[in-house]
């Protein structure tokens, strides 16, 4: 039998898009975002600080997020939700770089990635849903609050 966590590990490394979804006064909000896997399962993007979502973020901190693997077959739907606390970070050149690769994004993009500000979800709970172990599989996890900042 596969492992349910390695399974939604290896899901994350493999997709390039998440929906961040976040609260707003009207309502809710969502936005497609190129996002890397950093440790654990933290989710890492670059963002404009004036965008929706980043101001949501700074103003709550609270958001979700959705990342799944296109699929026209129900038996063959797989993906991951989270819902943790977010947050601009200090620049790590590791996660950069590693976000450069994953896109090939090479140097035509680092003016527009200084502009930018790096964002971290730390999950504090997340479902792996997997319709290929049977319809409506899942299986859910709680994380506790890291102590780093």
């Amino acid at each position: 039998m596969r492992n349910p966590i390695e399974d939604a590990a290896r899901l994350l490394d493999s997709q390039w898009t998440m929906v961040l979804a976040v609260g707003t006064e009207g309502g809710a909000h969502s936005a497609p975002l190129y996002f890397v896997r950093g440790e654990g399962f933290a989710l890492y993007w670059l963002s404009s600080p004036r965008s929706l979502h980043s101001r949501q973020i700074a103003r709550t901190g609270a958001a979700a997020a959705a990342v799944f693997r296109p699929s026209r077959k129900w038996t063959e739907l797989r993906g991951v939700q989270l819902r943790g606390q977010a947050a601009a970070v200090r620049r790590n050149r590791a996660v950069i770089e590693k976000y450069k690769a994953k896109f090939r994004l090479g140097g035509e993009l680092d003016a527009v990635i200084r502009r930018s500000r790096l964002y971290r979800l730390e999950p504090r709970w997340m479902r792996l849903i997997d319709n290929r172990r049977g319809f409506g599989w899942n299986m859910e996890w709680e994380f506790p609050a890291s102590e780093q900042k």
